[in-house]
């Protein structure tokens, strides 16, 4: 069955499936808009959205796609997908929709219809639903919103990530790393080594799963990548840590700031504690500062076991927003 014809939605919406790339244009407006009301500024293109479809390994955009529209308008689409964990399958339900159109009800009505549809991929193993959704942060209690809404649907929170914001890129300090460690030019032919490296280091997290051709075709094809930003760091021929910083122009353009993103941060686990994170962090904010730009954002893990959270704090960011991770047995 189509996801489409699983979802029972309040009067006056109609879903239907998803009609390709044809779709992306307004998928992506859509999606700006969205994170940008639950703390997330970056912006998406339809560039972005090609590049990101092409890659598809988590469902079947013929089937697990539906657009939701009002009067002739995009308001809403879900993608539900699974993710094979090593101890469980996670169910993901994912359902942006355009703030004019918040509500308890369509959000229900997309949420049901998206756990039915995601038991197709309930096994033997272990299995959960996942759901993420802005907070107010640890020991709070949502009063409305998806993080309400959620919590109403049996959801609870298991993890928490949150978005920081360096206001300006004055004071980056100048920090040394470990002796024999060195930053090198990104060549072309060791893209693949670098995104299997970063990966590697979040081996036995909560959400680790193992890489797929596909995915190293989306991230290494990504639109946004610029690798002349990148700050690499080797020990010999072993990749010890990484940020991987990026500008989007078009976003810059429309919120008026000057924005660089510090993102893709790993340190291997036999060098971490030697301050090697925060020496390429530092370089990274040095790049996009000579690019032009006057301020940074990252997002980061709290609970991250190697203390990243009070690390980039320390070097000049501040909380901006909480991201909940909900789970519920499936």
């Amino acid at each position: 069955m189509h996801l489409a014809e699983r979802l029972s939605l309040p009067e006056g919406y109609a879903a239907r499936p998803y009609a390709g790339a044809a779709d992306h244009a307004a998928m992506a407006a859509l999606l700006t808009e969205y994170r940008l009301v639950t703390g997330d500024p970056e912006m998406v293109t339809t560039e972005q959205l090609d590049q990101s479809y092409a890659h598809l390994t988590d469902c079947d955009p013929d089937l697990d796609i539906a657009l939701v529209e009002r009067d002739g308008t995009l308001v809403a689409y879900t993608r539900p997908v699974h993710h094979d964990l090593e101890q469980t399958t996670d169910l993901i339900v994912f359902v942006p929709t355009l703030p004019t159109h918040f509500g308890a009800d369509l959000f229900h009505g997309l949420a049901d219809g998206c756990e039915a549809h995601l038991r197709k991929w309930i096994t033997e193993r272990p299995a959960r639903y996942r759901g993420y959704a802005d907070h107010p942060g640890p020991g709070v209690t949502p009063t409305d919103g998806e993080a309400a809404w959620l919590e109403a649907r049996g959801y609870e929170p298991t993890e928490w990530s949150a978005s920081l914001r360096r206001p300006n890129l004055d004071d980056i300090p100048d920090l040394p790393l470990p002796d024999g460690i060195e930053v090198r030019p990104v060549q072309p032919e060791q893209m693949r080594e670098i995104v299997a490296a970063h990966h590697e280091c979040f081996r036995g997290e909560w959400d680790f799963t193992e890489i797929t051709e596909r995915e190293f075709a989306h991230i290494i094809d990504d639109p946004s990548r610029d690798e002349t930003l990148w700050q690499v760091a080797w020990d010999g021929d072993t990749i010890v840590g990484q940020v991987k910083p990026f500008i989007n122009p078009e976003e810059n353009a429309a919120r008026g700031y000057r924005r660089g993103y510090t993102e893709y941060i790993s340190t291997h686990r036999d060098y971490r504690n030697r301050g090697i994170a925060g020496a390429l962090l530092a370089r990274a904010l040095v790049a996009v500062r000579d690019r032009g730009m006057t301020e940074a954002v990252l997002g980061v893990d709290t609970n991250n076991p190697g203390g990243a959270f009070q690390l980039y704090t320390k070097l000049g960011f501040e909380l901006q927003t909480y991201e909940a991770i909900y789970t519920k047995p499936a």
